[in-house]
């Protein structure tokens, strides 16, 4: 017998900003859910990956106490040599040590929320969204993998007169997609590399979905992006491509980012190699980046 949807789904959400200034119009407030298919190299939310709830250390403000290794029923919490390492095959994210760390050295990334208490929570900032022609972005991580979820908060959110936005990385099944679209005022897309072979050594996944989904929406209300990530998908081989790619499915609009090297200290905060070159800087040769749309016949922003 087929389970019947819950009438308020849950959802597993790292992190809310109620102050969101680049993902979408306005003052928005954004819902971080937790849960992505690629594993993107420069990701600038590692934490959003895994679908799972995972302990961040931030190992500046440990002052090596060992409250939190006594808390721990599984022993995942190593203080040696003065350093502090956390054993992750043993930890299960259950938040003791958490609760005992007077310093906010420690934390979980992830927990279970219903719907409608971020429905709740956005009704609740409506006037503030009104004035500021803002509104609610669920972003990620990728909202597609929770779509029961997503969709009871974009459906209420709308019934309430809030404006809707949702990032996705187009890595789902078009059937997913167009379920959510339904709800959605603005969806933001995330192209990466046009070159497959080039977009699973980077991401770990094919852009084969992505591409077919992305050639779907020139008649929806979407925002194309592309963050600059130097010598990857700033190359010009790949911008020329992107751009060509836009023109042809009848897109003449794409929002850049530039590229943002303070994600590294996360991948340390969750004990995980960051692959790229923490000292490397964007090209910040965004004309010459502007100058290649219009010849292009792509109108291209900076976000």
């Amino acid at each position: 017998m087929a389970v019947e949807p819950s009438s308020d789904p849950e959802g597993m959400v790292f992190d809310v900003d109620t102050f969101a200034v680049h993902d979408g119009p306005g003052i928005r407030m954004a819902v971080y859910l937790k849960g992505c298919p690629l594993s993107c190299k420069w990701c600038h939310s590692p934490e959003s990956q895994e679908s799972a709830p995972e302990l961040i250390l931030i190992p500046d403000r440990c002052v090596m106490c060992g409250e939190c290794a006594a808390a721990c029923p599984e022993g995942a919490h190593r203080l040696t040599g003065g350093e502090h390492q956390i054993l992750r095959s043993r930890c299960t994210a259950c938040g003791a040590c958490v609760e005992q760390c007077q310093q906010g050295a420690l934390a979980v990334k992830g927990h279970r929320v219903p719907a409608s208490l971020v429905v709740a929570r956005a009704a609740r900032m409506k006037p503030f969204f009104d004035r500021s022609g803002g509104g609610v972005t669920l972003t990620g991580g990728e909202p597609t993998l929770q779509v029961d979820f997503a969709e009871a908060v974009l459906r209420d959110c709308g019934a309430r007169g809030i404006h809707t936005a949702m990032e996705t990385s187009g890595a789902c099944s078009w059937e997913r997609l167009e379920r959510l679209m339904r709800h959605v005022d603005l969806l933001i897309y995330d192209l990466k590399l046009l070159d497959d072979e080039q977009h699973r050594h980077w991401t770990g996944a094919t852009n084969e979905q992505v591409l077919d989904n992305a050639s779907r929406l020139c008649d929806r209300n979407v925002e194309f992006r592309l963050a600059l990530i130097p010598g990857i998908t700033d190359a010009r081989q790949n911008l020329q491509a992107v751009l060509s790619f836009l023109r042809d499915i009848g897109s003449t609009r794409l929002a850049v980012l530039p590229y943002n090297p303070s994600a590294g200290a996360k991948y340390e905060w969750l004990g995980r190699p960051y692959e790229l070159d923490h000292s490397t800087e964007g090209t910040g040769d965004l004309e010459a980046v502007l100058r290649m749309g219009r010849s292009m016949g792509v109108s291209i922003t900076v976000v």
